[in-house]
């Protein structure tokens, strides 16, 4: 339980702000032109997104156009997850929200709009909220309770808690343009539109197989690899698609005994070998580590091991990222009536790979989006880190266990 300080008052969360409900309007009333809807869709990650628009050509009640400060809130949706996420809003001309949200508004000082967002009103919403319909209602905002500060000490968090919030948005606008300037080297490196100083040699696409010292592999069936066969622990790891994903092999906790490992050793998966995700997310890749713990794929990942006299591992890697389309132009053009459930070995070999053949110049482009990939990483780990260190203050600073000069 949160003991707040003495001089903070408990009282009713809409003793400070006022609870606007929703226009309500009918399909008829949707136009291509005309006011702004507001709806959850327009809520993403506790930011206004404007990328999923509906628009109506209906009278609006001066009360329902959205004022600058107001905080959104999702109060009914099909999904019990998003109802209490919420926003603030910038000054917008034309603009209201629809009847499954609603707005607090009167947020004089910036800070009820934190204490919303955060655990201590979520975890009363989550416990309000009707599980048979997924809504939160007005009875249940006026039952809805906070312990706050003096108005100036209310600002002062605000103000703090916003520079977090203002770093964090930058670090997020400069990831979206990094990614943008990296998917546009990506496009012209690899097309061969652009060549990188003191390279002018011969291009050439040709089949994947061609470049390979070895057949395409794909791991063993169920029938091979049953559940019966694995073990907690042991020295021969099972790999799987979760390891592709996220391009890292020390997760996963599927491992066979010697006996296993031994019947099912032509699967086995070694350092440098290039993998792909056979389903779910198909054409997912990644290259093995060198320092791998011995294992072997399972039934979802297709195994290919370059001659790399030809063809390097992490050239193939960035012509074959899901950032670019090379891949999944080829995927899709393969697939069986146009419908791809899965990879297979007869698909993977009728993959083409464009390519410089100056292993120098395949070298000079992968360290290139290389890179720029470990410059969008770290960016990423920065705003991560930044994320939980805001959250650490909003705990802090929104119950009073950390004070600030006012």
């Amino acid at each position: 339980m949160v003991t707040y300080p003495n001089d903070w008052k408990k009282s009713q969360l809409l003793d400070h702000v006022d609870l606007v409900q929703g226009l309500t309007y009918t399909p008829e009333n949707v136009k291509p032109y005309g006011t702004l809807v507001l709806r959850s869709s327009n809520i993403q990650n506790g930011r206004l997104s404007l990328n999923d628009n509906v628009y109506v050509n209906v009278h609006v009640p001066e009360e329902k156009m959205v004022q600058p400060g107001d905080i959104l809130v999702c109060v009914r949706n099909g999904s019990s997850a998003l109802i209490g996420k919420s926003c603030v809003l910038p000054k917008l001309n034309h603009t209201t929200f629809g009847a499954f949200m609603s707005v607090l508004r009167g947020d004089a000082t910036g800070y009820f709009a934190k204490v919303f967002e955060s655990n201590i009103v979520q975890e009363q919403v989550r416990g309000r909220s009707n599980a048979t319909i997924n809504q939160i209602t007005k009875k249940d905002f006026h039952s809805i309770m906070v312990t706050v500060p003096s108005e100036p000490e209310q600002e002062e968090i605000a103000r703090t808690l916003s520079y977090f919030d203002t770093y964090i948005d930058d670090l997020s606008e400069l990831i979206e343009k990094k990614r943008g300037i990296r998917d546009g080297a990506l496009e012209e490196l690899l097309s061969g539109k652009k060549r990188l100083e003191g390279f002018s040699g011969i291009w050439e696409e040709i089949p994947l197989r061609s470049v390979l010292r070895e057949k395409i592999k794909i791991g063993p069936f169920g029938s091979q690899l049953k559940k019966e066969t694995l073990v907690k622990s042991g020295k021969y790891k099972v790999y799987g698609q979760e390891n592709i994903y996220k391009r890292n092999f020390l997760i996963g906790n599927r491992f066979l005994s010697q006996a296993h490992f031994d019947r099912l050793s032509t699967c086995e998966i070694k350092g440098g070998d290039f993998l792909m995700s056979t389903m779910g997310t198909i054409g997912k890749c990644a290259i093995a580590p060198m320092n791998l713990q011995r294992g072997i794929m399972d039934s979802h990942l297709i195994r290919f091991r370059l001659n790399e006299s030809k063809l390097l591992p992490l050239y193939l890697l960035h012509l074959f990222s899901d950032n670019y389309t090379y891949l999944s132009n080829q995927t899709t053009k393969l697939a069986v009536g146009g419908i791809m459930d899965g990879l297979s070995v007869g698909i993977a070999k009728q993959l083409t790979v464009l390519m410089p053949k100056d292993l120098r110049e395949q070298n000079a482009i992968a360290n290139v989006l290389t890179t720029m990939d470990e410059e969008i990483e770290a960016l990423e780990s920065e705003r991560d880190k930044m994320i939980q260190i805001r959250v650490g203050a909003m705990d802090d600073l929104l119950t009073g266990r950390v004070r600030l000069s006012v």
